[in-house]
């Protein structure tokens, strides 16, 4: 396929899977929509510290062949309910158990989805949570997704078992549209992890991703989404979930990759008594920038949202995290906190927490804040009257910054593994 996203591409990509003519119309409709909007600029709020620029979008491949294969960041052991690994959007490794196939579970790549459960992906994929209309880059993800991931857990159905996806990028110049459509119906609950990975990209490469999460009434979900791309990749996605009643969300996100990483994630709250902890555990390093921005949506009364993401940073490294508590008028009783804490461990290290607040219920119970500062020199000096060199010191500190998130994150042996991947990170940088 040559360089540059044009329609043809996507008519190209729509008739190599064979795809249905509903989903074409759906593809050219976002690309569409793609077109008719303007590329973002630094005179945008949203884009403001954020420089995209020298995206060259003409000169990548909208689609590349699998590659080598990608290690896993996180190196898990042990049994998973399910495994799907994808080498540039092409599905390499599936299973499943048959204790959740013979439940009902669906897990499997979403190119297969829309062959074996069109139904489904149909009523779901770009329509509520993340339509083409949401943004330029959703708009070319809608149009050129490829493989993907899905993920549908039938009413009543629990396991704690999580099943796990890995996005592998291997291609340099290349594109990935990653789409990840997940949906637990009511009083289902699971655990998911997902992993986007490369290894030492030496040229221009794009991941504009999507995921979409539904959950049903009382549904909860447990989801880890985890970020290495190494090398020169620019990552713009756009994470949502839509939570209806009495539903839960404990979702945690971890940012160790290179590059520039622009993410919105967003919890809709549309059902009273929804409940969303969304944390957060980023590492900057290098030339690495990271922009988060972070939407706490409450469209229904009496629900919740608690966020805490935190930033380590050093070398040359830049964190920009906005987040805003969105409360609507009919959201009476309302609980949401928010809160972005930053430590610089270099002189050019740089964090612009922007917490915000857009409240228009009167009987709601809404709190925000973000702090940016060094490493605190007494701990330092502390470890250091013990014997302990400034380098281990430091690595001390930072571990224990980052240990309240962890120690938030229900599934325990997660917890280990990300202690260990946080380790190795710090070690190599």
């Amino acid at each position: 396929m040559t360089s540059g996203f044009t329609i043809d591409a996507v008519r190209q990509l729509s008739a190599s899977k064979n795809e249905p003519d509903w989903l074409l119309e759906r593809r050219l409709h976002a690309w569409q929509i793609f077109e008719d909007l303007p590329m973002p600029t630094r005179q945008d709020e949203e884009w403001r510290r954020t420089d995209i620029s020298k995206l060259r979008l003409n000169e990548l491949t909208p689609f590349a062949p699998a590659g080598a294969d990608v290690q896993s960041p996180l190196r898990l052991n042990g049994s998973n309910g399910g495994l799907l690994t994808q080498s540039n959007s092409v599905t390499v490794e599936q299973s499943l158990s048959d204790e959740l196939a013979q439940q009902g579970v669906i897990f499997t790549d979403l190119d297969t989805a829309v062959r074996e459960h069109p139904d489904l992906v149909r009523q779901y994929l770009s329509t509520e949570a993340i339509p083409a209309e949401a943004g330029k880059f959703q708009a070319l993800n809608a149009a050129l997704w490829s493989g993907g991931v899905f993920l549908y857990v039938p009413k009543g159905v629990e396991f704690e078992m999580p099943v796990r996806a890995l996005y592998g990028l291997t291609a340099p110049g290349s594109s990935l549209f990653t789409h990840t459509l997940v949906v637990l119906e009511a009083q289902a609950r699971a655990s998911y992890i997902e992993e986007y990975a490369s290894e030492g990209i030496d040229r221009q490469t794009l991941n504009a991703g999507a995921v979409e999460v539904f959950l049903r009434q009382d549904a909860h979900l447990t989801y880890i989404t985890l970020q290495e791309w190494m090398g020169k990749v620019i990552d713009i996605s756009t994470q949502r979930a839509l939570m209806d009643r009495n539903s839960t969300l404990d979702w945690l996100v971890v940012g160790m990759g290179e590059g520039l990483t622009k993410t919105n994630i967003e919890s809709g709250l549309r059902g009273p008594g929804a409940n969303a902890q969304m944390l957060g555990i980023l590492w900057g390093y290098g030339h690495q920038q990271t922009d988060y921005h972070t939407v706490q949506d409450h469209m229904a009364p009496h629900t919740t949202s608690d966020l805490l993401y935190k930033s380590a940073l050093t070398d040359e490294a830049k964190s920009v995290f906005s987040g805003r508590i969105r409360v609507d008028k009919g959201a009476q009783g309302t609980d949401a906190y928010q809160a972005n804490r930053n430590i610089l461990l270099s002189k050019k290290a740089s964090a612009f927490p922007s917490p915000n607040l857009e409240i228009e219920a009167n009987e709601v119970r809404c709190t925000h804040g973000a702090t940016v500062g060094k490493v605190d020199q007494d701990q330092l000096f502390y470890l250091m009257s013990r014997g302990i060199p400034l380098d281990a010191a430091t690595r001390i500190v930072v571990e224990g910054f980052y240990e309240d998130v962890l120690q938030r994150e229900p599934v325990a042996s997660i917890r280990d593994n990300l202690r260990e991947l946080i380790a190795r990170k710090l070690d190599a940088s």
